[in-house]
């Protein structure tokens, strides 16, 4: 079996991919004249259009002569970044977002949705003594109140599966929920800086779905605060302005990318807009970690349908599926591979091996998530490193430049 150790190296990828469309998709080399089978899953078409990249081959030398000129910067070349506006968050993930009550303490939260099986994330506090929790939805209508909630809006019952008290994380599962509402897309901490704008979903002192921003103040380790002067918490956390309030507890915090890169969890009282929430990275761990948690990959049934012949690997060693090898010519020979790293059930990575000697001799990568290749790694004498980097800088859809990797 392949190894891909060398790209994943090299490479971190946090990449949503848009979907195919109905365009069929011509093989290299032998199979020139042989077609993929259409493919209906979460991959750009523009990933495995190969012909853009052939002639960039052929003509290296101008491509590098016009990159130079165009940005002699590349190797201190910023990430391009998808920035969806802050209405677009709340429309995409409000209905992620539900209110929790606990009978136990009589205390309402927040809790948000993160995974198709009815797993909710929230606070430990929120969930403090609890077993079972009523859990509400956004109601459709304009009337978002809490009277309207508890009068006329059907709740759910969860049950709560796990808690981690010293990082202030509880799992709850619900049973039941509509196919309509969709998990939010888990980020990850390296994706935060200081200064960046963050949005908050939640409820704040029985305001239901209160939409906030804020800035980020700063990302602190190991940082500790006390819970009713009985027991002291420890986690990452990122320090921000966005304001929250007692009711926000347990309720996700979006980057400008819709992700969710923290768990809303504290303010602090004697100062303004000092407020904090559990980094993301710890938070999944948390749920990775949990026995009770199915470690499926959403995208491998769509995998199994299209490619039944695949091969899968766990390349992280995790129990999680992350790996998709391809014979497309059914000659026994693997000739292509698709890569999901972050186990997001999102392509992330499309490799290709021309003439199926066990190379992988491009690598296609969506950087900024706009469904069009960012960049191509060439590996040109197949001796398993990648030489050339060909990368589309202006984020036009073509590339514009073609440069050695250096090594």
């Amino acid at each position: 079996m392949k190894k891909i150790l060398t790209v994943l190296i090299l490479f971190v990828f946090s990449i949503n991919f848009v979907n195919a469309d109905e365009k069929k998709v011509k093989t290299r080399g032998k199979s020139q004249d042989k077609e993929f089978k259409k493919i209906e899953i979460n991959i750009s078409p523009d990933l495995l259009d190969l012909e853009e990249i052939k002639k960039l081959k052929k003509n290296l030398s101008a491509a590098n002569d016009y990159a130079i000129e165009l940005d002699k910067t590349l190797d201190e070349k910023k990430k391009i970044k998808f920035r969806g506006s802050a209405k677009q968050i709340y429309k995409n993930y409000s209905k992620s977002v539900f209110y929790l009550y606990n009978p136990d303490v009589k205390a309402m939260g927040t809790g948000f949705l993160v995974d198709d099986s009815g797993l909710v994330l929230s606070n430990w506090h929120v969930a403090e003594k609890a077993t079972n929790m009523f859990v509400w939805t956004l109601p459709e209508g304009g009337d978002k109140s809490v009277k309207f909630l508890f009068e006329k809006q059907d709740y759910y019952m969860a049950s709560v599966i796990a808690t981690n008290k010293k990082q202030d994380l509880a799992l709850i599962k619900v049973s039941g929920l509509p196919k309509t509402i969709k998990p939010v897309n888990l980020g990850s901490d390296d994706q935060i800086e200081v200064g960046d704008n963050v949005y908050a979903i939640g409820h704040p002192i029985s305001y239901p779905w209160t939409f906030s921003s804020g800035m980020v103040s700063q990302v602190r380790e190991n940082f500790e605060w006390d819970y009713d002067d009985t027991f002291t918490h420890t986690a990452n956390v990122i320090q921000m302005q966005t304001p929250i309030s007692t009711g926000n507890s347990g309720g996700p915090l979006f980057s400008s990318e819709g992700k969710v890169v923290g768990v809303n969890t504290l303010g602090e009282t004697q100062g303004q807009n000092i407020n904090f929430a559990v980094a993301v990275n710890q938070v999944k761990q948390f749920i990775k970690d949990n026995p009770y948690v199915a470690k499926v990959n959403p995208l491998n049934a769509a995998m199994k349908k299209e490619f039944p012949k695949a091969t899968t690997q766990d390349y992280n060693n995790n129990g999680t599926i992350d790996t998709w090898y391809i014979d497309t010519n059914n000659n026994g020979s693997v000739d292509l591979a698709f890569l999901d790293d972050n186990e997001d059930g999102k392509v992330e990575a499309v490799l290709i091996d021309e003439n199926e000697n066990g190379k992988w001799e491009e690598t296609r990568v969506d950087e900024n998530q706009d469904g069009t290749i960012d960049y191509v790694l060439l590996d040109e004498d197949e001796d398993g490193k990648n030489d050339l980097i060909a990368t589309d800088v202006d984020n036009d859809g073509k590339f514009d430049k073609v440069e050695p990797i250096k090594s």
